[in-house]
C-alpha cells in the first residue's frame, strides 16, 4: 500500500464497510415484514453489533492508513479525519444504492409503508393499556406516514450516503483522535 493512492485504498475499505452496513440495513427492513416482538429485540442486538463492527473496522483501516508515514512526517488529525470521511462517503454510496433498489424496485414504497404502519399498530396493540395515551399522537404519525409521497431515488441515495457519512464524522472523532501523532524529526530511537 502507497502513501499516493488515497481514493484507491478509501474506495476499497469503504466498499467492505458499505457491504456490511447494506447488509445490516436489509436486514433491519426485513424485521418489519416480521411477526413478533422478538425480533426487535434481535435488530436492537444486530443494530449495536454492527455499529461496533463500523467503528473497529474505521478505526483500523485508520491506523494501518497512519503506519504509511514514518516518525519524521507523522500523522495528522486532519489526515485521519479525511480518509475515514472518504471511507465512510464511498460506504454510504454503497449503503443509499442498496437502500434505493431495495425500497424502490424490490419491495415498492407503498407496499414498504403499508407494512410499517401495520406492524407499528400491531406493535401498540400488543402494548395494551399503555398505548391509549399514545393514540393520538399514533393515528397522527400513522396519517402523516401515508399521505406522504415517496421520496426520489436520489433523495433515497443521498440519505445512505449521510447517514454512513454522520455515523463516520462521530466515529472518526475519536479514531482521528486516537490514531494521530505529531512528526519526531528528531527522535533518535525511532529514526535508528
Amino acid at each position: 500500500m502507497e502513501k499516493n493512492n488515497f481514493w484507491n485504498e478509501a474506495a476499497k475499505c469503504g466498499a467492505v464497510i458499505g457491504v456490511i452496513l447494506a447488509v445490516s440495513n436489509m436486514l433491519e427492513n426485513s424485521v418489519f415484514f416480521t411477526e413478533g416482538m422478538g425480533f426487535i429485540y434481535l435488530m436492537v442486538l444486530e443494530f449495536f453489533a454492527v455499529a461496533a463492527l463500523h467503528y473497529y473496522l474505521l478505526h483500523r483501516y485508520t491506523r494501518r492508513r497512519s503506519q504509511l508515514y514514518t516518525a519524521d512526517e507523522g500523522f495528522t488529525f486532519g489526515q485521519g479525519y479525511g480518509f475515514l470521511l472518504a471511507v465512510s462517503g464511498f460506504a454510504g454510496i454503497i449503503v443509499g444504492v442498496v437502500q434505493a433498489v431495495y425500497l424502490h424496485l424490490i419491495v415498492g414504497y407503498s407496499a414498504y409503508i403499508d407494512r410499517y404502519v401495520a406492524w407499528m399498530t400491531g406493535l401498540f396493540a400488543q402494548m395494551g393499556s399503555a398505548s391509549s395515551s399514545v393514540e393520538g399522537i399514533l393515528s397522527q404519525a400513522i396519517t402523516e406516514l401515508q399521505n406522504t409521497p415517496a421520496p426520489s431515488i436520489l433523495k433515497t441515495l443521498w440519505g445512505g450516503v449521510w447517514s454512513s457519512l454522520l455515523f463516520g464524522a462521530i466515529f472518526g472523532l475519536i479514531s482521528a483522535g486516537v490514531i494521530a501523532r505529531a512528526p519526531k524529526p528528531f527522535d533518535t530511537e525511532v529514526n535508528e
